[in-house]
């Protein structure tokens, strides 16, 4: 069990960033009531998985799929397509293929755009796909400029849409396209006189954030830019020793830091900013839970906990609450379970927490007080498919959305199951 919640934790922030670098929007739907009219549900429906016996997998498959609502539909990327799902009976609506391996999405669409990039020939990210939510059709397709092919790519990639724009960025290329046809607006030589490039962008849909790598790294800058005119508004430094990892929340802005040091991988603390691009407060992680999973609200910042093991076998841990201005925390809960459990999103103010299924009992959804973390059981999955949700919910996604629980399968997951949806 220590080795199966490591890697749900580890999934949350794996994958280039992509929980980290576009949370703007919340997960739970902003239509949801405080108050559910039935707290037990039921399996709606489930998504049997196709490619459970293939092996999909390559070095520019995503970590973490993307998944939007929209049309009354909810959509999904796969390794070589995008598919949409009816919310109320999970019949297939549209299908989209993909040209070759998916490797990054829009996390956040744009007028019901959204834009995906693949595998177009070789092994690197160099295809760039736009697909239209309501229709189901593509928009257009075409291979994304390189400065010099033989030394720059797209690696690591993001894609973001913002005001009819879209922006990809990597490792050593970035580019911006018009989102209606795809025509190239911007392909800047990313190494500057002043050796500077933009590695990352985040945005929620209102304000614009970019991060910059300067002397291959050793300095690196956060800028909030103006939409209207695409100048900057301020520019914040991160402390030396740290690296920029990624934006859990533009507004309020909190982004993710890790101290260079060797094997370091994930963020090791979270920094808090004002609106004016000063630094509030320094939040650590050790001991305080990890980033990927982070929910984030005006004041607090809400983590989950390392699991623990119980007297009884089973595993559990806490959910911390820290306060965004001082950097303390609040106040640390079970949730009203022995379980494990992570936030994803929030329902009438108060924080909304997803606990996994255990043997013979379903998963709950639980909401927490914000002033001291007492525990309200919100929605109960049903026992007969305990075993199907734990197995899907493992290193997978949950969302809840217009009173629906839709829960995906990790794309190298081998369950027989691809999504299940409860109500």
């Amino acid at each position: 069990m220590l080795i199966v919640l490591a890697l749900i934790l580890i999934a949350g922030l794996t994958g280039g960033g992509l929980l980290l670098w576009e949370k703007g929007g919340k997960k739970a739907g902003p239509k949801a009531k405080p108050t559910p009219s039935r707290v037990d549900t039921r399996l709606d429906w489930l998504v049997r998985n196709p490619e459970k016996d293939k092996d999909t997998g390559t070095n520019g498959t995503p970590k973490k799929p993307v998944a939007w609502f929209a049309h009354g539909n909810v959509i999904r990327t796969r390794a070589r397509d995008i598919t949409a799902y009816d919310v109320r009976q999970g019949k297939e609506q549209w299908n989209v293929p993909l040209p070759g391996v998916l490797c990054a999405a829009a996390r956040r669409p744009d007028h019901d755009t959204v834009a995906v990039m693949y595998v177009r020939s070789g092994s690197d990210c160099n295809g760039l796909m736009a697909v239209d939510l309501g229709s189901g059709r593509k928009k257009w397709d075409r291979s994304l400029p390189l400065n010099d092919p033989r030394i720059t790519d797209y690696g690591d990639p993001q894609v973001l849409m913002f005001r009819g724009k879209v922006k990809v960025m990597g490792s050593s290329e970035s580019a911006t396209f018009a989102a209606d046809d795809g025509k190239v607006l911007d392909h800047p030589n990313l190494r500057s006189s002043d050796n500077c490039m933009e590695n990352r962008a985040s945005t929620d849909g209102k304000i614009l954030l970019s991060v910059l790598l300067c002397n291959f790294g050793e300095r690196q800058f956060v800028q909030r830019i103006d939409p209207e005119t695409g100048k900057e508004d301020w520019t914040w430094k991160a402390p030396e020793g740290l690296e920029v990892r990624g934006v859990p929340s533009v507004d309020p802005l909190v982004v993710a830091v890790s101290r260079r040091e060797p094997h370091q991988d994930f963020p090791t603390d979270l920094i808090s900013i004002s609106p004016e691009g000063r630094t509030r407060a320094v939040i650590s992680l050790t001991g305080n839970g990890n980033a990927g999973d982070a929910i984030i609200d005006k004041n607090t910042v809400y983590l989950s906990s390392e699991g623990q093991e119980t007297a009884n076998n089973t595993q559990e841990n806490r959910i911390i609450a820290i306060d965004l201005a001082t950097g303390e925390k609040r106040w640390e809960s079970k949730a009203g379970g022995n379980r494990v459990g992570w936030p994803i999103g929030f329902v009438g103010g108060r924080p909304l927490i997803y606990q996994i299924a255990q043997s013979g009992d379903g998963g709950k959804l639980v909401m927490l007080a914000p002033r001291d973390g007492s525990p309200t059981v919100y929605k109960r999955m049903p026992a007969e498919s305990a075993e199907e949700e734990r197995n899907v919910a493992f290193m997978g996604q949950v969302y809840f959305e217009n009173e629906r629980l839709f829960i995906f399968s990790e794309p190298n997951n081998k369950a027989e199951n691809l999504l299940l949806s409860f109500s």
